[in-house]
């Protein structure tokens, strides 16, 4: 198959959305299948070495320069029709998405989307004079979701959500993203010890993502304040960027843990799958995850995790014999009551970290996923055939 993905986000850029769609490209091409991507332009000057990525001028959000707003006008629209696709993915509803979705209509063929995230949870980076409401935003992703042929919710939870806001259950499909457990098989070559100045007496928990007030990071550094005053021989890595890192080292610095808490910023990919595979644990406690790739990545790396369970977390910690504990609700006692039963119980720490490695791998590699993801595509382009009185 030609599979065209369009997205508003992915390398340089570092989040789960731009992950999955280098894993997803990676995997179809060991299935045989050419992967086309239309992605924002990031540096003018920067040229990708792989001639089957597209891209399309952007310009950076005034409101977080992390963020790129695509523009979708671009001679990449008249290149397309030469590449004889058979299905367009698109991963979000925003410019790429609309994008996706003419060359779709202009190419006669079907359209998929994936729902990465729950985007009212984010409509605090919207000016207040335009942000829609609660009931407005759910009314957009139905709308989008009913534009496709069919959506990829990564989890059962979500898709309760999709049809809670009036997606029909048929036109939603569980596939998750998957990790590519691979990739944390490889020896370790980033010493995050000697990088960070972390004595070989010392421990660290870590989070990893997006570094925004949805995340609940302030939350995690007030559990770790509880936590390192009695065992005062753990650090808190905090690896990621975004437009709450100075608020959060004020309340660092507040707190008087500056010796003790690290921002890393961005890092290569490279290096957070080597310092997953050297943290003690890995504490996460955000609303908003569709699927919660972090974690997983944790467990597949032998770190285990503690962690609200909530929207996508949920569907994976409720899964038996996982390798993380779930925290039910926001309540800092119980958060800190749980890192502290790991730290007494050595041999439960040391059966979590097996078991989460083994859930990983036989649950969500993502070359299992691509191969539901292909038969997904060979679904859809059929039955639309079929409804369009195409030939098959």
């Amino acid at each position: 198959m030609n599979i065209g993905m369009f997205s508003d986000t992915y390398y340089p850029e570092r989040n789960g959305q731009a992950t999955a769609i280098s894993l997803y490209k990676k995997y179809l091409e060991e299935l045989g299948h050419n992967v086309y991507l239309f992605i924002p332009k990031y540096d003018k000057k920067q040229k990708r070495d792989d001639n089957h990525i597209y891209e399309s001028p952007s310009l950076r959000y005034f409101l977080d320069k992390n963020l790129r707003l695509a523009i979708p006008i671009s001679p990449n629209l008249i290149k397309i029709k030469k590449l004889n696709l058979d299905v367009i993915h698109s991963h979000d509803p925003f410019s790429m998405g609309i994008y996706a979705k003419l060359a779709s209509k202009i190419l006669k063929i079907p359209h998929v989307g994936t729902h990465h995230t729950m985007f009212e949870h984010y409509t605090h980076y919207v000016p207040k004079l335009i942000r829609p409401s609660l009931e407005k935003t759910q009314e957009m992703i139905k709308k989008w979701c009913l534009s496709v042929n069919k959506v990829i919710a990564p989890t059962d939870n979500i898709k309760e959500v999709l049809e809670s806001y009036g997606v029909p259950s048929t036109h939603i499909k569980v596939i998750p993203t998957g990790i590519d457990v691979e990739s944390f098989q490889n020896e370790i070559s980033f010493n995050v010890r000697e990088h960070y100045n972390i004595s070989n007496d010392e421990k660290f928990f870590l989070f990893v993502g997006r570094v925004s007030k949805e995340k609940n990071i302030d939350f995690l550094i007030k559990v770790y304040d509880e936590i390192q005053k009695k065992y005062s021989n753990f650090k808190f890595l905090i690896v990621g960027d975004g437009k709450d890192r100075e608020n959060l080292k004020s309340l660092v610095k507040k707190l008087n843990l500056e010796d003790k808490i690290i921002f890393t910023g961005a890092l290569d990919r490279e290096k957070v799958i080597d310092i997953y595979k050297q943290a003690y644990m890995f504490i996460f406690a955000s609303f908003t995850e569709t699927q919660g790739l972090v974690v997983l990545e944790s467990m597949a790396a032998g770190t285990p995790v503690v962690a609200l369970g909530k929207m996508g977390v949920y569907d994976l910690l409720s899964i038996p014999d996982n390798g993380g504990i779930m925290i039910e609700e926001l309540k800092k006692d119980k958060f800190v009551e749980e890192i502290e039963k790991l730290i007494i119980n050595n041999e439960n720490y040391e059966y979590l970290k097996k078991k989460g490695v083994n859930f990983v791998e036989k649950n969500f590699s993502t070359k299992l996923k691509v191969i539901e993801m292909a038969n997904l595509y060979e679904e859809v382009i059929k039955e639309y055939k079929l409804k369009n009185n195409y030939s098959i």
